[in-house]
């Protein structure tokens, strides 16, 4: 990458990370290799303290930092029927004076207009704020999995539980069964253990009932391709 730099083939060198993210910020700044980093960063992070602070780090050592995973899923269920609020959610992100821009997600034109409507005045409205904490008031967890993998030494048949909680990220909260399906193919799906485990053993740093959630997801390996347009 450094040799594509030097002959004028690309201006810039950047990385992408969706988990361990302050280290992985870090140690993107103390290369002195990268000009750019992207970050998952959202406001359902239980590490956001630490990203945050990793992404100071990053931005006063000269490197520019993009924003993405801001919605933290879309949606607080499984249902879709409590949207999390995508005007907070990136006020949120963006009122960290070290966060250069963001890269959420648009499908329509009405998405894309509302995103730009949130430079106008970054400031955090009583009613946005109090809508960051609305699944504690629904009793929802929500479905962004900040894929910490903390959860993988507490699973006895050593399950790609990331992997499968992503996968369920991208069927509930975007409503891409297409990316979905894709990211489950990397997973052994043959034979869930989780239907033979009479308790889960597995704690998730999200409070996600892991065990519920790849029994449901594992559904879709079966949909034929053409349904899942």
């Amino acid at each position: 990458m450094e040799k594509q730099k030097k002959e004028g083939k690309t201006r810039f060198i950047g990385l992408t990370t969706h988990r361990n993210e302050p280290e992985v910020i870090r140690a993107a700044v103390e290369s002195k290799v990268y000009d750019v980093v992207m970050t998952a960063y959202n406001f359902r992070q239980p590490h956001r303290v630490e990203v945050k602070k990793a992404i100071a780090f990053a931005a006063e050592s000269g490197l520019g930092v993009v924003a993405m995973k801001t919605m933290a899923a879309v949606y607080w269920d499984r249902k879709r029927k409590h949207p999390i609020n995508a005007k907070a959610t990136l006020k949120w992100v963006l009122g960290d004076k070290n966060v250069h821009t963001a890269v959420p997600g648009i499908t329509a034109f009405d998405q894309l207009e509302k995103d730009l409507s949130v430079m106008e005045d970054l400031t955090l409205t009583p009613e946005e704020k109090a809508s960051l904490k609305l699944g504690d008031k629904l009793a929802q967890t929500g479905l962004y999995c900040q894929q910490c993998e903390k959860c993988l030494a507490q699973c006895p048949n050593n399950f790609d539980i990331p992997t499968s909680m992503r996968s369920y990220m991208y069927a509930y909260g975007y409503g891409n069964l297409f990316e979905a399906r894709k990211t489950l193919e990397t997973v052994n799906m043959a034979e869930i253990p989780c239907k033979s485990c009479r308790t889960c053993q597995v704690t998730c740093s999200m409070g996600f009932d892991v065990q519920k959630k790849i029994i449901d997801i594992a559904r879709i390996k079966a949909v034929p391709e053409e349904f899942l347009v």
